[in-house]
């Protein structure tokens, strides 16, 4: 596994994402979205790979688009740091690529479009790219 870590604008949040692939071997998704492209947010997640969220504070959880997934941000800079769903099966996300310290090596990008997806392909979808995800408080 290799081990890739990031963190938000002010430092107060880390990532660690846990995957069988190096960062040059992914692209990065971008959704097509006005509050993702509003923030130059690029995701990245792999079914196969775990994303860790440690943070000083509590996260702030934000909503969009058809209510389903939340955006999580540092509640100090207020970084886009992933996105999640949740269920009584799954807890899956999404990190913002850009935070990751060697984004560089991040492949061609590719544009989607999950606003065109109904709610249940939006969740199939989630289940099938997102990765597995866990969210600590390390006050």
């Amino acid at each position: 596994m290799y081990q890739h870590t990031g963190k938000c604008d002010c430092g107060n949040v880390t990532i660690q994402f846990s995957s069988p692939k190096s960062l040059s071997s992914y692209n990065a998704r971008i959704c097509d979205c006005v509050y993702c492209m509003s923030r130059g947010i690029e995701y990245l997640s792999d079914p196969d790979a775990k994303i860790r969220f440690m943070s000083k504070t509590p996260l702030k959880h934000q909503k969009q688009g058809s209510q389903q997934a939340s955006f999580l941000l540092c509640s100090k800079c207020q970084t886009v740091i992933g996105v999640y769903y949740i269920d009584t099966e799954v807890c899956v996300g999404s990190l913002n690529a850009k935070l990751l310290d060697k984004f560089h090596q991040v492949q061609q990008r590719l544009v989607v479009s999950p606003k065109r997806l109904n709610k249940t392909e939006k969740v199939k979808r989630w289940r099938q790219l997102w990765s597995q995800l866990q969210i600590v408080i390390t006050e």
